[in-house]
C-alpha cells in the first residue's frame, strides 16, 4: 500500500522498465533528452550514434515540456537553450513533477550564474560545456534506470593525424586505415589516451598486460619498437614514442612532416 503522502515519483520511465529487474544480466537502451543547440548537441550526436542510447534532441524548452511527457525519458540533458522558457524554469517545472528524474546540466565556461540557479534547482549533476563525451556517458549511464549496466561501446581517440579506433584493433594514420594486432591496438590506445603524459613501464604493463600477468622483460620494448615502425617507419625514432630514462615513457603526435609525407605502408609487416 502507498503512503498518501508518499510522493508518486515513479512514472512511466521507470514503469516501463519494471519487466527488467536489475539482477538480470540485459543490455539497456536508455532514453535521453538533449535540450540544447549548437555544436555541442552535434558532437554529441555523433558519438552517441554507436552507443545504446536513443538521443532526443530540442532546442526550445518549452517545447522540451511536451517531449518529456511524451517521451518519458531515462536522462534529461539541459543546456543554456534558447526560447520562450528559461532553461532553469524548466529544471524547476520538470524536478517539482517528477523529484527523480535525472537531469544533467551542461554549463558554458564562466557561467557560475547558471551553474548555482541550477544547483540550487535541483540539477542532478552540472558539468562543463561544451561537453566532454566520455565523462557526460559515463555520467548518464550511472544515472541510467539501472545504473552502469548500459554496454558502452568505448570511442575512438581522436588526435589529428591519428585516430584510434574504439573497440576494433585499427588506426588511422594521416587518413590511412592500418590493422593492428591485438595487443599493439591496446598499447597504442593506452599511449593516445594520454598524450604528452608521462607514464612508467610498470603503468604500462599494468593496463596493458594486466597485474598479474607475468611478461617478459623485452615484452614492452619490442611492442614499442613495433609502434613506432608502424607510425614513423623507424623502429627507435622517438618522434611518436619518447623514452624518458629513469621514468618510462611519454606519447606525442609531431606535425607532419615539411615534405607532406606519411608513414610507409607497414600495416601488415608485423601482423600476429
Amino acid at each position: 500500500m502507498t503512503d498518501a503522502h508518499e510522493p508518486q515519483t515513479r512514472p512511466i520511465r521507470a514503469r516501463r522498465r519494471s519487466g527488467h529487474p536489475a539482477h538480470r544480466n540485459l543490455h539497456f537502451r536508455v532514453s535521453v533528452l538533449v535540450v540544447d543547440h549548437g555544436d555541442a548537441v552535434n558532437e554529441l550526436l555523433t558519438a552517441a550514434a554507436t552507443q545504446p542510447l536513443d538521443v532526443h534532441v530540442c532546442s526550445d524548452a518549452a517545447e522540451a515540456l511536451l517531449h518529456v511527457g511524451r517521451l518519458c525519458p531515462d536522462v534529461i540533458l539541459l543546456g543554456p537553450c534558447a526560447g520562450h522558457l528559461d532553461p532553469i524554469e524548466f529544471l524547476t517545472i520538470v524536478r517539482t513533477d517528477d523529484p527523480l528524474q535525472p537531469i544533467i546540466v551542461g554549463s558554458d565556461l564562466g557561467g557560475n550564474e547558471f551553474t548555482s540557479r541550477a544547483s540550487d534547482a535541483g540539477a542532478s549533476a552540472v558539468i562543463p560545456r561544451p561537453y566532454r563525451i566520455r565523462e557526460l556517458f559515463a555520467l548518464i549511464s550511472s544515472l541510467a534506470p539501472v545504473p552502469n549496466q548500459v554496454d558502452l561501446r568505448p570511442l575512438a581517440v581522436d588526435l589529428g593525424r591519428l585516430r584510434v579506433d574504439g573497440a576494433v584493433p585499427q588506426m588511422w594514420l594521416d587518413g590511412r586505415q592500418v590493422e593492428l594486432p591485438p595487443m599493439e591496438f591496446l598499447l597504442l590506445r593506452f599511449f593516445a589516451e594520454r598524450p604528452g603524459a608521462l607514464v612508467t613501464r610498470q603503468e604500462v604493463l599494468d593496463a596493458v598486460w594486466g597485474q598479474q600477468a607475468t611478461v617478459r622483460s623485452n615484452t614492452l620494448n619490442v611492442h614499442v619498437m613495433r609502434l613506432r615502425k608502424r607510425l614513423s617507419g623507424d623502429d627507435h625514432g622517438p618522434e611518436w614514442i619518447k623514452v624518458v630514462r629513469g621514468i618510462g615513457y611519454q606519447f606525442k603526435v609531431p606535425p607532419v612532416p615539411r615534405h607532406g609525407g606519411v608513414a610507409p605502408d607497414v600495416g601488415q609487416e608485423f601482423a600476429q
